[in-house]
């Protein structure tokens, strides 16, 4: 089935720079992002990541010796797409707080106890009718420093893929009836009444004890038209879409954990095994704020084809796809804002109407203060094709060089540096996607 994923769609999220979350002001995109068409890169996606869930991942509450503190709860729902269909085996990662409000990220120092029992990471995958299901614990409210005496609603973060890159969501889920709800401006990010109340952002009691519901549609609708019986074309309404929240500050130990915490890594910052083809190339840089200081709690991924241009992809028709190379990586920036990926040189990829495109890397940028993550690109210092470029052709003249990569001298593989800048006169161009 060949998928299409509107623009309209995107009204529903927050908008980046929302001023009550303090956190957002220097770190929205001040220049308008560049709407740009849709092509092979931006309409398949990672189909792997999957076989790092083990059978009992989505059980948080038996990862231990004991059993953690807190009141037990289920959380089940479906991924779903715009038009209320399942969306089958694909990717749902989770992570959250303690029952008193504590995540074990090194960096929360709220005075609250922390769980030996209790790690607060897990992943599943969706059934053949997109049904999903964690078992946990409720987490608890905690304090935070965006404004005099705040406290964040008890919530639980969500990580899923789509069908696609574009179709990527990071959101947060919340519990009816919340007293925090109207002092907290995450959750009011989402400034459609309806939205916020929907069981796709707060979480809804189901039939069964302890039982928490959640729905998380997400972006696309098929292509081709439905028809009914008589042959005549059906337009069914959309059911729209999950709205985005910030990843925040404590992701790591459960979306980038690099051995530094007791969760396995569904990805990594290195794309190279033995058995794949192509020019070994490592990509660095650091990501700044607009103050210009680099951001340490800010997560990347990457997304690309393989060397010959293709993509291990329905949505990708063509022949002879690498499909030893996972084209997808993630990774966490260090204290000094710095990032790093070891993958190969990318080759050329035809737009919608044929013509090439430069070879390039399509970059997903996720931070705290960032409500709805970033889409820009990669592409390479001296490659010829950069000047007929469709995508680059869209780009101000004098800000085409943020998207491009220069190469270090020296080394047996290619070094490529690229800094992110999230503002400022340097600021990074970012797509409308």
């Amino acid at each position: 089935m060949t998928l299409i994923y509107p623009v309209t769609s995107n009204s529903i999220l927050p908008a980046p720079l929302s001023p009550a979350y303090k956190s957002s002001i220097k770190r929205a995109p001040q220049k308008p992002l560049i709407p740009m068409r849709h092509t092979l890169s931006e309409l398949t996606g990672p189909v792997y990541g999957h076989e790092t869930v083990r059978e009992h991942d989505n059980d948080l509450t038996i990862q231990h010796k004991g059993e953690p503190l807190g009141e037990r709860i289920i959380v089940h729902g479906y991924v779903l797409d715009e038009d209320g269909r399942g969306v089958p085996n694909t990717l749902v990662e989770l992570w959250q707080a303690n029952a008193c409000g504590r995540y074990i990220h090194v960096v929360d120092q709220h005075p609250a106890p922390l769980d030996p029992n209790f790690t607060g990471a897990g992943r599943t995958q969706s059934d053949d009718k997109g049904y999903y299901k964690f078992i946990t614990i409720k987490p608890g409210a905690y304090p935070w420093g965006n404004h005099h005496n705040a406290w964040r609603p008890a919530h639980i973060h969500f990580s899923v893929f789509g069908h696609s890159f574009v179709s990527r969501l990071v959101t947060q889920m919340y519990f009816p009836g919340d007293p925090l709800f109207p002092f907290d401006p995450i959750f009011n990010s989402v400034t459609d009444e309806k939205a916020r109340a929907r069981d796709d952002l707060v979480l809804r009691s189901r039939q069964h004890q302890a039982g928490m519901g959640a729905v998380l549609p997400l972006r696309h609708r098929p292509a081709r038209p439905q028809r009914d019986a008589d042959g005549d074309q059906v337009v069914p309404e959309s059911k729209g879409i999950t709205p985005s929240q910030t990843v925040g500050p404590y992701f790591k130990y459960g979306l980038t954990p690099n051995g530094e915490y007791a969760w396995n890594d569904p990805f990594t910052n290195n794309l190279v095994t033995p058995d794949v083809t192509g020019d070994r190339i490592r990509v660095e840089g650091i990501v700044y704020d607009g103050d210009g200081k680099p951001v340490p709690d800010c997560m990347l991924e990457i997304w690309q084809a393989d060397a010959q241009g293709r993509f291990s992809d329905p949505q990708d028709k063509r022949a002879l796809p690498n499909t030893s190379f996972k084209r997808f990586g993630r990774c966490g920036t260090r204290g000094n804002g710095g990032y790093v990926f070891d993958t190969i040189k990318p080759g050329v990829v035809p737009d919608p109407d044929g013509k090439p495109q430069a070879p390039h890397i399509v970059l997903a940028v996720f931070a705290r203060g960032m409500l709805l993550h970033l889409y820009t690109r990669i592409y390479f210092d001296g490659e010829a094709g950069n000047a007929a470029d469709p995508v680059l052709a869209l780009v101000p003249a004098d800000r085409r060089a943020t998207l491009i990569a220069k190469r270090k001298a020296g080394g047996a593989n290619a070094i490529y540096s690229l800094d992110i800048h999230l503002q400022g006169d340097n600021e990074t161009v970012f797509f409308d996607v």
